[in-house]
């Protein structure tokens, strides 16, 4: 239902198998089990960032596997570990804070943050025991100080409950409530990533010390636990089906969530944008409006609310909320959709020295590049315009109206063959873009080429001017 996320999958399976290995290293020694464990693991943090945690529970692997702890064996061998950790750990914070993906519209206070994440830890908890009422995201509770307030009683108690724990001889239990607590650390929001303060998605992998925890709790024998877990496989996979028709497409998915949560400006603002891009203008406006009324702060909702006004030919409007979006959080998407923005009201200095603020940190930006080629193109300065076309295509070759744009400055320049190959390129990316033939065609009469056949594709694909040309060279 849901590939993008697949990377949970394949990061558990790596951690897993990273487990496995370093549990038969610590119980028979051999160090080729150390070596295949290292390689486990950093093929699950390649996998996903959240792997960086497995060096943790390898000292908990030690607690629960060895009867006598030593510094070398707690320390030493957890070394190669902890580097890999550390350097993908650092690079991941750099990589989100520089594409946004660390998000200041939730950044609290750091006594807040402890408090939500002791409340993330009893909502995972109520959703592992009594799965109703999912949702694709969790958002922040409505009653912040409520909130915070559980969040620190939940605290309390685990740490009073791992005290005893530990004192205890209840190794196991232990093992699997911190094997729960340490992989969820990355995504309890001490760190603002994304946009929700829960999902289930977060979940898969920690479960299954509470899954430990709760065997030792009530043991069962192996029969009865075959027939528990095709129970389980039964039920929750039927439920787990029905539920699977919430996501048909992402209108039925993001209403599902508005349903549960009215008041999330991240899912009225996501179904909003949805509505856009099936072009249903009111409904994505009444949902945008929404969001940004929930939270006026919320730079994306004005991003795209803007969006929608430079679609329906408000640029006035548009460019309000994109000055309003860039004022929140210099949003690199914002400059460039106000540069272009500018291009079409014709204002080329404002549309290039917004389009030259985004690549100064991104000097691939296709659509930064793109709104110079076009502006420089209108100025007539073609020699520039061309140098960002040819940039703009080294960036994305898949995209037909960019072939279609630099084929057409070749034309200007006179440059027919140059012209005609860029062509040939967009209509093998799209064979039904008309205005491609219709110039190809253009082009034609002008090297002394039959034009017949692209103008008359042309206008078989709807291009009507294409139908002049052909009475005059075709008859």
């Amino acid at each position: 239902a849901w590939v993008s996320a697949k990377n949970n999958l394949v990061y558990s399976v790596f951690f897993l198998l990273g487990l496995i290995q370093y549990s038969k290293f610590i119980l028979e020694g051999n160090k080729k089990q150390y070596v295949y464990a290292l390689l486990f693991f950093i093929l699950s943090v390649l996998s996903k960032p959240s792997a960086i945690c497995f060096p943790l529970v390898l000292f908990l692997l030690d607690y629960l596997l060895k009867s006598k702890l030593d510094f070398k064996s707690l320390f030493i061998n957890k070394i190669p570990f902890i580097i890999v950790a550390a350097i993908l750990g650092f690079a991941t914070i750099y990589t989100r804070t520089e594409d946004k993906f660390i998000n200041q519209n939730h950044a609290y206070a750091i006594h807040e943050r402890i408090g939500y994440a002791g409340y993330a830890i009893l909502q995972y908890i109520y959703k592992f025991f009594i799965p109703m009422d999912l949702s694709v995201i969790y958002p922040y509770p409505q009653n912040k100080t409520v909130s915070i307030i559980i969040g620190y009683v939940v605290i309390a108690l685990l740490i009073v409950g791992i005290y005893k724990l530990y004192k205890s001889s209840s190794k196991i239990i232990f093992f699997g409530l911190l094997f729960f607590i340490v992989n969820l650390l990355l995504v309890l929001q001490f760190i603002p990533f994304g946009e929700v303060l829960t999902a289930d998605r977060y979940m898969y992998l920690p479960i299954i010390g509470i899954s430990v925890a709760l065997l030792s709790i009530f043991p069962v024998k192996e029969n009865q636990l075959k027939i528990l877990g095709i129970g389980i496989i039964l039920v929750f996979g039927s439920l787990t089906f029905m539920r699977a028709s919430v996501w048909k497409n992402s209108i039925s998915l993001y209403s599902d969530i508005i349903k549960k949560y009215p008041h999330s400006f991240v899912a009225l603002n996501s179904l909003g944008a949805e509505y856009m891009l099936n072009k249903n203008y009111d409904m994505s406006l009444r949902y945008l409006n929404a969001a940004i009324n929930e939270n006026t702060e919320y730079y994306k909702g004005y991003y795209n609310r803007g969006l929608l006004y430079a679609q329906t030919d408000r640029m006035k409007n548009a460019l309000r909320d994109f000055d309003k979006a860039i004022a929140l959080n210099q949003y690199p998407k914002a400059y460039v959709a106000r540069a272009n923005a500018y291009y079409i009201l014709k204002d080329f200095p404002k549309a290039i020295s917004d389009a030259e603020a985004v690549l100064k940190t991104d000097v691939n930006n296709p659509k930064a590049n793109y709104v110079l080629a076009t502006c420089y193109d209108d100025l007539n300065q073609l020699d520039k315009a061309l140098g960002y076309y040819n940039k703009v295509i080294s960036i994305n070759a898949e995209s037909p109206l960019y072939f279609m744009r630099r084929a057409i400055l070749y034309g200007k320049m006179q440059q027919f063959q140059m012209c005609l190959q860029d062509l040939d390129a967009c209509t093998n990316i799209d064979a039904n873009y008309a205005e491609a033939y219709y110039w190809k065609g253009v082009v034609k009469v002008n090297m002394k080429q039959n034009p017949c056949a692209d103008l008359r594709r042309a206008l078989d694909l709807g291009f009507t001017a294409a139908q002049q040309p052909l009475q005059t060279y075709c008859r």
